[in-house]
């Protein structure tokens, strides 16, 4: 095989041209001094149509389809949804309501119990008395020694009921609320999470609804592990945008936004939904234009359209995904809550 020497993509020499795919790939891996994630992306993005000869060029450190994307776009959701659960555990309006009840209990506590110690006072006054009538707020007859130790004693039983009865029955909220903390911090923290699972785990119905539409294709049935590589390399950037947008519309209140978030209203919260979603399709649309490449399709007219097949079916086994890893995820939080509540 003649020798080649690598030069910039512009100044490509006759030798590399003649090179097969796969040693293309090969050539150009060696010869990039990134780390090995960036060099992918990189070899990705240039070549989205020589992806399907990845396995037959020898490259060191290039990582497999749900390896890469499990690298790019889940550990850093990982990352994020751990720090804002942090953050934010022991914040936001439950956790203030907690406060406000743990003192006001602790008010009412020392108010009970002042209570009960000056009944108790009481008491063994009236029973080393030498005197035989006495004088008690509760009663406007005098009364002998019996009577007003029976009804201290009568007294002192209900204070202690009652005592008894208030702190289990602030203990009991005191736990709900807690429970309540902890399963929202979890839940609001592990939907952006569960966001960039879904971008991964719809891998499997991408390559269904995109074999029913184009049977045909010479690499086909490669088509979710090209998914993927085009999912993480495009979503290096955006999968960031998208956890913190996320996360900031559902934990913004606990970061200490909330006055700022309740003046924003409700138009802005459409008009970001918006935002969000039409984000969501420009990436859809960027994976699928690699995807076309790296299936060897033909590019539909217009990218914006019912047309671009390719595009349409991502978005849709994205978003079934998504509905059902977060309504379990959902469910889970929920009886945790209840669990919390008991435990």
């Amino acid at each position: 095989m003649p020798e080649t020497v690598f030069q910039p993509e512009e100044q490509t020499t006759e030798q590399a041209v003649e090179l097969s795919p796969a040693e293309l790939l090969q050539h150009e891996w060696g010869h990039y001094p990134s780390p090995a994630l960036l060099k992918q992306k990189g070899l990705l993005d240039r070549h989205p149509d020589l992806v399907a000869y990845a396995g037959m060029a020898s490259m060191p450190g290039w990582s497999w389809p749900y390896a890469f994307a499990f690298q790019i776009l889940i550990a850093v959701a990982v990352v994020a949804s751990l720090f804002n659960w942090f953050v934010t555990r022991d914040a936001g309006k439950l956790h203030e309501e907690l406060t406000r009840m743990e003192t006001a209990t602790e008010t009412e506590v020392g108010r009970q119990q002042g209570i009960l110690d000056a009944t108790e006072a009481e008491i063994q006054r009236i029973s080393h008395s030498r005197l035989s009538v006495f004088h008690l707020k509760m009663s406007p007859e005098p009364l002998t020694r019996e009577q007003a130790l029976a009804q201290l004693n009568a007294t002192l039983e209900d204070t202690k009921k009652s005592f008894t009865e208030y702190k289990q029955r602030m203990q009991e909220k005191e736990k709900d609320l807690r429970a309540a903390q902890n399963a929202k911090a979890i839940a609001l923290s592990g939907i952006p999470l569960f966001f960039s699972l879904a971008l991964v785990l719809c891998a499997g119905g991408v390559r269904r609804r995109v074999q029913q539409d184009f049977s045909r294709a010479k690499f086909i049935r490669h088509s979710g592990d090209f998914f993927l590589y085009f999912a993480a390399s495009e979503g290096l950037l955006l999968n960031l945008a998208f956890l913190f947008l996320l996360h900031f519309a559902l934990s913004g209140a606990s970061w200490g936004l909330a006055d700022m978030l309740e003046s924003l209203g409700p138009v802005f919260w459409v008009a970001f939904s918006f935002g969000v979603y039409a984000l969501l399709l420009y990436y859809f649309v960027l994976v699928a234009r690699r995807l076309y490449a790296g299936l060897q399709l033909r590019v539909p007219a217009s990218e914006w359209s019912p047309e671009n097949k390719v595009a349409l079916r991502i978005h849709n086994s994205f978003m079934i995904t998504l509905i059902e890893l977060e309504a379990i995820f959902l469910s889970a939080c929920y009886f945790f809550y209840h669990a919390g509540k008991r435990f």
